[in-house]
């Protein structure tokens, strides 16, 4: 019977052995990729520059994307505009959205995104609404959508964070004008 000590030496050595004999070994030559048999999975649709995608509720982002883009930082008593882009990964009928707010946002404008009959799979759907903070806090955009495709009449629900604050951040300084050169005197001799 080997002990235990033993048994560790000898699974050592193996290794160690192991080791070495693939040192000598030459790189191993690259070969192409071979073509799979699988197909490649759909190309997403870009939403654009600066989105960032919806907080999704349950699974719903495998059917459909909602991407968002703030205009301006929030902030209390100006006007807050929102890009929204509506992305299907599958062709529907009918695509429509309703946002809804909570206390502390006023919807001034936007609040439902048009019916699109025909919605194609991986083309944007671009919206805009526009907000007014009333409040310092963070906040909930619920965005419902709702679609019309062979498994019939879903609605999906996403949220959209909104962080609002008190004041308007610092405005960024003007460079400062470089000086102007020294003027040129004559010399005298």
């Amino acid at each position: 019977m080997i002990r235990s000590w033993g048994r560790a030496s000898c699974f050592a050595a193996l290794s160690a052995g192991l080791w070495l004999a693939g040192c000598g070994d030459p790189p191993p030559e690259s070969k192409p990729a071979a073509a799979s048999n699988k197909p490649a999975g759909p190309k997403l649709a870009d939403p654009g520059a600066n989105m960032v995608a919806a907080v999704p509720a349950g699974k719903s982002s495998k059917y459909v994307g909602v991407h968002f883009s703030l205009g301006n930082p929030p902030t209390v008593n100006q006007a807050l505009p929102i890009d929204i882009a509506v992305i299907p990964h599958e062709d529907y009928a009918s695509l429509r959205g309703r946002f809804e707010v909570q206390d502390g946002l006023t919807l001034i404008s936007g609040d439902a995104l048009p019916l699109n009959k025909d919605a194609k799979s991986e083309q944007p759907i671009r919206h805009q609404i526009v907000l007014m903070p009333t409040r310092a806090g963070v906040f909930m955009i619920t965005a419902s959508i709702e679609t019309e495709g062979e498994e019939g009449m879903v609605s999906r629900v996403f949220s959209i964070p909104v962080i609002v604050s008190a004041i308007a951040p610092p405005a960024e300084p003007a460079p400062a004008a470089a000086p102007a050169p020294p003027a040129e005197t004559p010399a005298t001799n």
